[in-house]
């Protein structure tokens, strides 16, 4: 390797460690699982990843603070655990989607 490449793979890998779980993470789900699952509980899944990459961000000026709002309010991070009951009563019974939303829970 070069040192430049040397450089930007440390540079990648210290800026990646830094980073929150939930950000560096790969998804809760297999692709596999997720194939299986309701469309509806996948969506939720996707959603609840954004809204906490989105709720960990700093705002550190006041456009960014509005890119963030705009973000939470279009993924409706507000109404998540609502829209997360919804889904346990009425997939609660299914043991593939009770694993998967107790796995996003504690991805958080």
């Amino acid at each position: 390797m070069t040192r430049s490449w040397t450089a930007a793979v440390l540079f990648a890998g210290l800026t990646l460690t830094n980073l929150p779980a939930s950000v560096r993470a790969e998804p809760a789900i297999s692709p596999e699982a997720r194939k299986s699952l309701p469309a509806a509980v996948v969506a939720y899944l996707d959603r609840r990843r954004e809204c906490s990459h989105w709720s960990g961000e700093d705002a550190y000026d006041a456009a960014r603070g509005r890119q963030i709002a705009a973000a939470v309010k279009r993924l409706r991070c507000d109404d998540i655990e609502a829209d997360e009951t919804r889904l346990r009563q009425r997939y609660g019974r299914d043991p593939a989607v009770r694993r998967a939303l107790d796995g996003a829970a504690h991805a958080d």
